[in-house]
């Protein structure tokens, strides 16, 4: 005998799913502040000048630019496992094929490896691994109208607490995920050029939190 669902059920399934949409999985909380960073002094976070790759404190933020080929990033020297990080960046560049944000978890040696969590000009965001010589993808480029595109200011976040991770743009949560390759390291800003233009991207109003998973 066939079973028939009725309306209002299927009505009210619907209703709870989207409910569920555009908000995380787990709940997390903030506790104390572990940095408040608004670069006043250019020592504040690692410096890099070759080429056409340009990662230094200047004019009151952080300024990371460069040519289109791999990934790039700058590392601050303070070590953490669970934590919430989060970072105004301005895209400075027209060149909207780019990504740029925020690293947690980045290897000490300062070899790439740690999670990325990204935007771009054109309005897409991603979850990175990198491992290796490669960024791989955790949550792969997908598009939000979270993002403010172009030559425009975003705020990022990005929350890495156990095995989860969580990333928000300008207070909207937009996606996480799963995994337990790295448990600590350090925090990072990073940004790549892709299809022939440069990025030229500032960071500032850096805080870095403690977080703690609350289910």
């Amino acid at each position: 005998m066939s079973r028939k669902i009725s309306l209002p059920i299927i009505l009210l399934a619907l209703v709870l799913l989207l409910a569920a949409c555009g908000e995380p999985a787990p709940k997390y909380e903030a506790g104390d502040v572990l940095l408040s960073e608004t670069f006043s002094e250019p020592g504040a976070w690692e410096t890099f000048v070759s080429g056409d790759s340009d990662l230094q404190v200047s004019d009151g933020a952080y300024h990371i630019q460069t040519g289109p080929g791999g990934y790039i990033w700058g590392l601050n020297e303070a070590e953490h496992t669970n934590v919430e990080i989060e970072a105004t960046a301005r895209q400075l560049s027209s060149h909207d094929n780019n990504a740029y944000g925020l690293m947690c978890r980045a290897d000490t040696s300062n070899d790439g490896d740690g999670y990325y969590f990204l935007i771009s000009g054109d309005g897409f965001y991603s979850i990175r691994k990198g491992q290796g010589d490669d960024v791989v993808a955790l949550v792969d480029w997908t598009e939000s109208s979270a993002i403010n595109e172009g030559q425009a200011t975003n705020k990022i976040r990005a929350v890495c607490a156990g095995d989860y991770l969580g990333m928000w743009v300008n207070d909207k949560f937009v996606s996480e995920f799963r995994d337990t390759s790295y448990t600590g390291g350090f925090a990072g800003l990073a940004a790549a050029a892709f299809e022939g233009g440069d990025v030229d991207i500032t960071f500032d109003d850096l805080t870095i939190k403690v977080a703690s998973l609350t289910q």
